[in-house]
């Protein structure tokens, strides 16, 4: 086979059907986060049962997390606290929206609702076309 054919090459996504969803759902962490905060401040680990309620399935590691919220603080999104009151074992920080963050988040919302629209019609064009040639 030539250099640069399929065995020469990587794909990003691959040829082969796998799991693509975590990277998928990597993309909406931080307007979910953010969204969670929107009621009250929280820690990392709250966050994650946030994130499965709100459908993202895929287990999300810890250093994912805390690496986003340090970043979303860094911007000022976020602001952090030691709650050393928590029931039964050490201090935890827990973070909370900032005004900015509040704003942040409204873009973001803006954004996703355009790109669902997008998706929506992207995925009804490909249904009609299904529909109409495998008849």
């Amino acid at each position: 086979m030539a250099p640069g054919g399929p065995q020469g090459r990587r794909h990003r996504g691959g040829g082969g059907r796998r799991n693509t969803r975590p990277r998928r759902s990597r993309q909406f962490l931080e307007p979910a986060i953010l969204y969670l905060l929107c009621d009250r401040p929280q820690h990392g680990y709250a966050l994650v049962g946030g994130l499965q309620e709100l459908g993202i399935e895929e287990p999300v590691d810890m250093s994912t997390i805390y690496r986003l919220l340090r970043g979303l603080e860094a911007q000022g999104l976020v602001i952090s606290t030691w709650d050393r009151e928590s029931a039964g074992g050490p201090p935890r920080r827990v973070y909370s929206i900032t005004e900015m963050g509040w704003a942040c988040l409204q873009e973001m919302m803006d954004d996703l609702r355009g790109t669902a629209r997008y998706l929506g019609e992207l995925v009804s064009a490909y249904d009609h076309r299904v529909r109409r040639t495998r008849r």
